[in-house]
Order: C-alpha cells, then sequence, then structure tokens
C-alpha cells in the first residue's frame, strides 16, 4: 500500500485504479461508495477526500469541513 501514496508525490499523481479523489464540500459523495466497492473488489487503492480535480487531471486541495463528521458518515 506505500506504493499507492505517497504525499511528497502530491502534484505528480493523477486519478487512476488505484487512487481517486472526491472533494467532499458538501459530506461524503454518493459516488464515494462505487470508487470503494469498486476497489474492495480489485486490488485496493486510496480515496482521498477533501482534494479536487482539475481539467488536465492535476489535483488540488479543497479543505475539509467537520472531519469528526465525516469520519462517522463513512
Amino acid at each position: 500500500m506505500e506504493n499507492v501514496f505517497d504525499l511528497n508525490n502530491f502534484n505528480s499523481y493523477r486519478e487512476d485504479n488505484r487512487r481517486e479523489v472526491k472533494k467532499a464540500n458538501g459530506g461524503l459523495p454518493k459516488s464515494l461508495w462505487d470508487t470503494y466497492s469498486s476497489m474492495a473488489n480489485t486490488y485496493g487503492g486510496v480515496i482521498i477526500c477533501g482534494v479536487g480535480e482539475r481539467e488536465d487531471g492535476s489535483w488540488y486541495t479543497t479543505g475539509l469541513k467537520d472531519v469528526n463528521k465525516r469520519k462517522k458518515e463513512f
């Protein structure tokens, strides 16, 4: 799993079959569960909340409000 995500490489990552980003500004998005299920049924992966994806595929941080509430939702 250590090869899936390293914060030092954040700027070089793009979404793929092992990495997915979700803004989650207004709560956990429904699409999170499809991603979670897909990853659980394949090779696993990392879903990162509080991060968006630009048109060119690069990522940017959006922040995550009410982290404890998001944990309970999950």
